[in-house]
């Protein structure tokens, strides 16, 4: 440590001035950043209704307390009934969920039916 006190306090005032003021503009100069976009597999969000019917087709009839989580929203929650008795006929299922994100906690009733190999919501 001494020997670097030493150094700098040698140093001609006037060419410590120039070094540093050299570096900024060294380290300025920003290079554009080149991604391959076409190498990296774009692949949109799953929608938090989408995870929300195929938890609904998946779980028991009567579940209560079965939770569901979106990776590609963040957002979680519980599905606290899975009732058929409304419209069983069709297969499909009414159901009361909460939903926690970034806008909050929501607590909802929907209805899930079998579409081909999953599950959407709908209107009833």
């Amino acid at each position: 440590m001494q020997k670097a006190k030493r150094f700098i306090q040698q140093m001609n005032p006037k060419h410590f001035i120039t070094a540093m003021g050299a570096a900024p503009a060294a380290c300025s100069q920003v290079e554009p950043l080149e991604t391959p976009l076409a190498r990296v597999p774009l692949v949109a969000p799953v929608a938090d209704q989408a995870v929300i019917a195929n938890t609904v087709g998946r779980g028991p009839v009567g579940a209560t307390a079965l939770a569901w989580a979106n990776p590609s929203t963040g957002s979680v929650g519980v599905i606290e009934e899975i009732d058929a008795s409304i419209d069983g006929r069709n297969g499909c299922r009414g159901f009361v969920t909460s939903r926690q994100s970034l806008d909050g906690i929501t607590r909802f009733n929907g209805f899930a039916c079998p579409s081909g190999d999953s599950w959407k919501l709908t209107d009833r």
